[in-house]
C-alpha cells in the first residue's frame, strides 16, 4: 500500500512538473558544461586584454568587469526582495480580512451531513471545542503580528 501510494505521488509531481531523475543528470551536466564554458570565456577575455593593454590592465579589467556584474545583482536582489515582502505583507492583509472558511458553503453542507450521520449529541461538543481553539489561533497570531510590529 504505501509503495503504490508513493509511486502515485511520484507521478503526480512528474504530471505536474516533468522532473525525473534523467532531468536532473542533464541539468547537472549542462550546468558544468555552463561553467566551464564560462571559464573559458574569462580566459579568452583576460588573454584578449592583455594583448591590447597589458596583463596588470587586463586583470583590472576583468575584475571591474565582475563588480559592475557583482553590484547590478544585490541591487536586483535587493529590489526583488523588498518586492517580495511587499506582496507577502498584502497578501497577509488581505487573508486577515478575508472571510472564515468556516462559512464556506461547502464546509457547511460537509459539517450537516456528519451531524446527520452521527447525531449531534456526539458531534456538537467536538465542533463547539474545535471553535473555540481556531478563535484562540486567530487572536493568538493577531498579537503576535503586533508584537512583531
Amino acid at each position: 500500500m504505501l509503495k503504490s501510494l508513493m509511486r502515485e505521488v511520484t507521478l503526480a509531481v512528474q504530471s505536474k512538473t516533468g522532473a525525473t531523475p534523467a532531468v536532473f543528470v542533464w541539468l547537472a551536466l549542462a550546468t558544468i558544461a555552463a561553467a566551464t564554458a564560462f571559464a573559458f570565456l574569462c580566459v579568452a577575455a583576460y588573454a584578449w586584454l592583455d594583448t591590447l593593454f597589458g596583463s596588470v590592465f587586463a586583470g583590472l579589467i576583468v575584475a571591474g568587469f565582475f563588480i559592475l556584474v557583482a553590484a547590478f545583482a544585490a541591487m536586483v536582489a535587493a529590489l526583488t526582495r523588498r518586492r517580495a515582502k511587499e506582496r507577502a505583507i498584502l497578501e497577509r492583509a488581505a487573508r486577515a480580512h478575508a472571510g472564515s472558511w468556516l462559512l464556506d458553503p461547502k464546509i457547511l453542507a460537509s459539517a450537516l451531513q456528519i451531524g446527520r450521520t452521527l447525531g449531534w449529541q456526539r458531534i456538537l461538543p467536538v465542533v463547539l471545542l474545535g471553535f473555540i481553539a481556531a478563535q484562540w489561533t486567530r487572536e493568538h497570531r493577531e498579537e503576535a503580528g503586533k508584537s512583531d510590529e
